[in-house]
């Protein structure tokens, strides 16, 4: 596969897809394990392709407010300002189901630079 199709193969999946919802609600159920709480996503970022998906999301709570980690195991980094509203995951399709291979919750940083080399993802999921 050259890179010209490769990247053509990369896109955005449609407000509303079935694709869509599936790798945002594989996405947010770990955040809710984590946090104890429900969180809706304000999407930045949706990209798939090759088999990967790369979620980049600001968290708010169910009245779209953005998230406070009060009562959540981030209340104190957040308190001193060491996390972020934002929350960013990346999945890989197995058998037809998405599976997340890494996320951040809060990451105040670029943390998914490093995905592509650690997991295999292709550089140009993380691009827009």
């Amino acid at each position: 596969m050259n890179s010209s199709y490769a990247a053509d193969a990369i896109h955005t999946p449609e407000k509303g897809s079935s694709e869509r919802q599936q790798l945002l609600d594989t996405a947010r159920a770990p955040v809710r394990q984590k946090l104890g709480r429900d969180v809706r996503f304000a999407v930045e970022q949706v990209r798939i392709g090759e088999g990967w998906g790369f979620v980049y999301a600001r968290m708010q709570d169910e009245s779209g407010a953005v998230i406070d980690y009060a009562g959540t195991p981030l209340a104190d980094a957040a308190k001193q300002g060491y996390v972020s509203p934002d929350y960013v995951a990346l999945l890989q399709r197995v058998d037809g189901q998405w599976v997340l291979r890494a996320d951040a919750i809060g990451p105040t940083d670029m943390v998914w630079l490093a995905w592509p080399e650690k997991y295999g993802a292709p550089h140009a999921l993380f691009e827009e």
